[in-house]
């Protein structure tokens, strides 16, 4: 969904991730029931999340479902290309008709991270 004429309250997140969730409302009444929704909806992620996470549930998973555990991949210490600790970089360039024109990658992370990552300006 995109903004219209109907719009008079938008709200934007920005995940660790670089995901934009983007919210449009015609009134607070709306944009309060969405917000609420999507808190909701989080919270439940977070909770099956945990559940998934506990000892045993993978097994019960395995067992109830027929399914098979699968381990996770090692973690490596070596950041591939095109990414940085955050995660993928975001590839960004300046507006048109800026005073300077520039591109690069960028970390992911939200504007003002502490640990966050130094752009890569290409030439």
């Amino acid at each position: 969904m995109a903004a219209n004429e109907n719009t008079k309250f938008q709200v934007n997140f920005k995940l660790s991730d670089g995901t934009l969730v983007n919210i449009y409302a015609a009134d607070s009444a709306e944009l309060e029931g969405s917000l609420s929704t999507i808190q909701d909806t989080a919270a439940l992620i977070n909770s099956v999340s945990a559940s998934l996470s506990s000892a045993g549930a993978a097994r019960a998973l395995a067992q109830g479902l027929g399914a098979t555990p699968v381990a996770a991949p090692a973690q490596s210490s070596v950041i591939e290309e095109g990414h940085c600790k955050h995660g993928k970089l975001v590839y960004r360039t300046s507006k048109p008709g800026a005073p300077k024109e520039w591109k690069g990658w960028f970390c992911p992370s939200p504007q003002g991270t502490p640990d966050q990552c130094a752009p890569k300006f290409l030439r």
